[in-house]
């Protein structure tokens, strides 16, 4: 399956001879060359026999006790040392959850970015994936949750929403215990049937087969670029597999080197300095 991000809708990708962005600087989210998010939507080009084209969303969580305490104790003392702990006395980083300051930052990211996005549209994603990571599941709650507060007249009449939780969508593999995730049975038994403040039911669907114990992490992996892209390409045709050629519109919730990997899959420009609970759109042209 190939892949390709298209040019010209967004900051992040002005032109085809954009190299890279910078997000200080750069609003990702930004459309270019279109009013408004209806007429960006109306602008993507239309399926054909040969290639699909959708608009996903991919949002990077919220601040989680692993970022906190890297700020903390600065990057080179947390590569060398406190990335192999459980935690300290602030918090416990072991498939980290979200800081206050985290879970604030994606609330302000549902009622800024997304919930715009929504009501310009005047429809939710077709399609919504998740990282099992439970900052991401904390992520998506706390954002998509101000979104279905405010329409709630968009959830289907049994209040259920349907997350796919696809596990190559994790962060890169490193050996950080931040990035090892609990057993699947706690997992269910924190986060399966969430309700939101809207009183929107959340559930998470998880393959037939789905690992009690983490398969993927130990202490020991240390992935490269090339083996994170070749993991995230296989999330990507899962998502694309699992989304049928008029379901354009996907939300994707994972990781700041997920979202880097996706990037570069799909020849799109690296965006340096992607902050906590951003979120960065982009146009795909898939190859059937």
């Amino acid at each position: 399956m190939k892949i390709r991000a298209l040019a010209g809708y967004f900051e992040s990708f002005p032109n085809s001879e954009c190299e890279s962005t910078d997000s200080q600087y750069t609003n990702p989210c930004k459309p270019i060359n279109h009013k408004d998010w209806r007429h960006l939507y109306s602008s993507i080009p239309p399926n054909t026999s040969t290639h699909e084209y959708k608009l996903l969303l991919l949002a990077r969580h919220g601040q989680g006790f692993h970022n906190a305490a890297t700020d903390k104790y600065g990057q080179e003392a947390w590569n060398s040392y406190w990335c192999s702990l459980p935690g300290d006395e602030n918090g416990y980083w072991v498939d980290s959850k979200l800081t206050e300051l985290g879970q604030k930052q994606v609330s302000e990211t549902g009622s800024q970015v997304l919930l715009p996005i929504v009501l310009q549209l005047g429809f939710l994603p077709h399609k919504f994936y998740s990282s099992p990571m439970r900052r991401c599941l904390e992520t998506f709650i706390g954002s998509w949750g101000e979104v279905f507060s405010a329409k709630t007249d968009l959830i289907n009449k049994n209040g259920i929403l349907n997350i796919d939780i696809i596990e190559e969508l994790r962060e890169m593999l490193n050996g950080y215990t931040c990035n090892n995730r609990i057993s699947h049975s706690e997992a269910i038994k924190q986060y399966q049937n969430y309700k939101t403040h809207s009183g929107v039911q959340l559930h998470w669907n998880y393959d037939d087969i789905y690992p009690e114990l983490d398969a993927m992490w130990t202490s020991t992996l240390r992935e490269t670029k090339s083996m994170m892209d070749e993991r995230i390409m296989i999330a990507l045709n899962k998502i694309l597999t699992k989304s049928t050629s008029d379901e354009k519109l996907i939300s994707i919730t994972c990781h700041a080197y997920a979202i880097d990997s996706i990037l570069r899959i799909t020849y799109h420009p690296a965006i340096k300095h992607l902050g906590t609970a951003k979120v960065v759109p982009l146009i795909i042209e898939v190859e059937k």
